[in-house]
């Protein structure tokens, strides 16, 4: 897809030649130069056009009026800037009336002119990277892909689909910024992207804000409100923390994904959904189906294709360039003298177990450009957590295991941490730790019955076993 254009509407060599200039400072935007007419105005019209800019002393009040005529009637939103090379407030005021988002001076106003321009075309600049496939993990799915290649390959097959999509994964790994990677990859690009925080939302209001509400629908509601779901329109809506909701509202989810109809709050008129559905979870899913806090049919309704994002300990590989993309936004954005981090210190970030995951590295790489006062963050420039980290080999339970010296003794050791370390990683829940070490959870069990970390008590249930490594091995799956 071509890049986004600037279309400069003019004759005269001087203004060319200063929007060219300030444009070479833009990444990923092109000018295009047209003397005006009706080819001006069927070209302002195209799909790759980011912003119109009409040199009005060049083409004359007519032609820029005609321009603004096509945009509104073709119902391209595409901003037009209006240059004059003297103000007049009445002829501005008559533009911005007609649909030009600004009037500004030239050259007085170039600095203006180029910071409009940087900001007015910007969305549509992240736009293209994130949909060019050549640009593999652009600024806003770098984060999420980093080290997980795999997934990304399957997110770039789905996401043009309407598919239901169910992201999973701790507070923190990016289940956000997928969702509106996905929403860009996808043909809803240009449509709102919309997130309903379940979870943050009182459980009283959950359902107004997710379907809207009827006038007089309850104490309060003086007039009707669209919900997230009508908003959305054709775009996305992220429904974060969806293991939140409660049972009443997730049977009528559930017929939002069935019939893709919903009703406003105090409302029997059935309105449609166009919006693409993805669900995310901080939760093992078929956990709180087990427990009895999430329905099973919205699960499996939900669940048509998933998407797992492990947590950074899980992917340590991915910390040092994770840190360096975050390194290089905050000392673009205030300190351009901070050129990188100290080997001692991006060994203390990846050696960290990062309880936060991706949020919590940016916030500390944020806190330490802040601080730093040489061309280079250091070890004291990060937390006093992260300061004491240090290289650390996984302790070993006493056991069968212990003072190994033949082969077979030697292989259960390894077996045995490599066990541990997946049940720690996984916070103990034994189903994503078998997927992990490629056995099936019954497997699992027999693993950890033959090491003596599953005991259960005869005619009860599963007792919880002695602790290993300060972690507890009950008996829940």
């Amino acid at each position: 897809m071509p890049e986004p254009t600037a279309l400069l509407v003019s004759r005269t060599p001087t203004v060319i030649d200063a929007v060219k200039c300030i444009s070479e400072a833009i990444p990923k935007l092109r000018v295009e130069v047209s003397t005006g007419g009706e080819g001006a105005c069927n070209r302002a019209c195209g799909e790759d056009v980011a912003v119109v800019l009409c040199d009005l002393p060049s083409c004359g009040d007519a032609t820029v009026t005609r321009l603004l005529w096509a945009l509104v009637t073709a119902q391209r939103p595409c901003p037009t800037l209006v240059l004059s090379g003297a103000r007049n407030q009445h002829q501005a005021g008559a533009f911005l009336r007609a649909g030009a988002a600004d009037y500004l001076e030239v050259p007085a106003e170039l600095p203006r002119l180029a910071h409009l321009l940087d900001t007015l075309t910007y969305r549509r600049r992240a736009g293209q990277a994130a949909r060019d496939p050549a640009a593999g993990t652009d600024q806003l799915g770098g984060v999420v892909a980093e080290g997980l290649d795999g997934l990304m390959d399957q997110v770039r097959r789905v996401a043009p689909q309407d598919t239901t999509l169910l992201l999973t994964g701790e507070t923190g790994t990016g289940k956000t910024r997928l969702a509106r990677l996905i929403h860009q990859l996808s043909p809803r690009r240009d449509e709102p992207f919309l997130v309903v925080d379940c979870g943050a939302v009182s459980p009283n209001l959950i359902e107004s804000e997710l379907f809207g509400h009827a006038k007089g629908a309850f104490t309060g509601a003086d007039r009707s409100r669209a919900g997230k779901l009508a908003s959305a329109g054709r775009g996305t809506l992220l429904l974060d923390e969806v293991n939140s909701l409660p049972l009443p509202l997730q049977a009528k989810l559930l017929r939002v994904c069935d019939e893709r109809v919903f009703e406003p709050v105090g409302s029997d008129k059935l309105q449609p959904v166009r919006a693409r559905l993805i669900a995310a979870s901080n939760a093992d899913l078929q956990d709180e189906v087990a427990a009895g806090h999430f329905r099973s049919d919205l699960f499996y309704r939900l669940n048509v294709v998933s998407f797992y994002l492990p947590g950074l300990r899980e992917r340590r590989d991915a910390i040092a360039p994770l840190a360096r993309n975050f390194l290089g936004e905050f000392a673009n954005r205030n300190r351009p003298d901070v050129s990188g981090c100290s080997p001692e210190a991006l060994r203390a970030l990846v050696n960290y177990d990062w309880p936060g995951n991706v949020r919590e590295l940016r916030n500390v790489v944020e806190r330490a450009v802040a601080l730093c006062q040489g061309p280079l963050v250091e070890t004291l420039d990060l937390p006093e957590a992260i300061r004491a980290t240090g290289c650390r080999a996984l302790p070993l339970p006493s056991g069968p295991s212990a003072g190994a010296s033949t082969l077979t003794e030697s292989r259960e050791e390894a077996e045995l941490r490599r066990i541990i370390e997946a049940l720690q990683t996984n916070q103990n829940n034994r189903l994503r730790a078998a997927r992990e070490l490629g056995i099936s959870r019954m497997g699992l069990y027999k693993k950890l019955h033959k090491y003596g970390l599953f005991q259960p008590r005869r005619g009860s249930r599963p007792s919880r076993a002695p602790r290993a490594n300060g972690l507890g091995l009950d008996g829940t799956p």
